[in-house]
Order: structure tokens, then sequence, then C-alpha cells
């Protein structure tokens, strides 16, 4: 697709916006992906870079596959408050990313 840095952040935080309100476990059903087209992973920051290495969000808070991380919990999280929860609590790192 050929995203900037920006708009993988951007989109992301558009995507997280939604999860984060909603509490859905799965983000192919973000009505987002009509205007912004299929992306690897459904994730805007997979489709920018490509690898986990040259990710921004890795670069900035080491992965969002190791232990613990937001996503991690969000992915592992059976109930829609905790899905909420963490959705939230990576939505505030990915808008961290924009100052």
């Amino acid at each position: 697709m050929g995203l900037t840095e920006k708009e993988a952040v951007d989109i992301s935080v558009e995507l997280w916006t939604w999860l984060a309100k909603t509490g859905n476990e799965d983000k192919e059903d973000w009505k987002g992906w009509k205007k912004y087209g299929e992306m690897s992973l459904d994730c805007p920051l997979c489709e920018y870079s490509f690898s986990c290495l040259d990710c921004p969000y890795s670069k900035k808070f080491a992965g969002c596959m190791v232990p613990n991380s937001p996503f991690e919990r969000w992915v592992h999280s059976s109930s829609v408050t905790g899905r909420k929860r963490y959705a939230k609590l990576f939505l505030e790192q990915l808008k961290e990313m924009l100052k």
C-alpha cells in the first residue's frame, strides 16, 4: 500500500480507538478497512514496515508480541472489558509515537 510512518501510526490510532471503544476481539471487523484497504496482519504498522525489526512501535516499545505488552494482553483477553482496557493502553502508546 505504500504508507508513510505517520500514516501508519495515524491509521493505527483510528483502529485502536475503535477497539478501545467497542472491545471487539477482531480487527477485521473495523469499518475503516473499506477506506484504507486490506493490510498485512490487519495492521497499518505491519503494512508499513514488513518486519518487526523495522516497525516504529517495536523500536519504541520493544514490540507488540512481547509478553505482557498491551497488544498481547488484548489478544489473550477473554472479556470485552479486558479488551477495552488493553486496547486503551495500546492506544496510549500509539499516541505517544505521534509526539
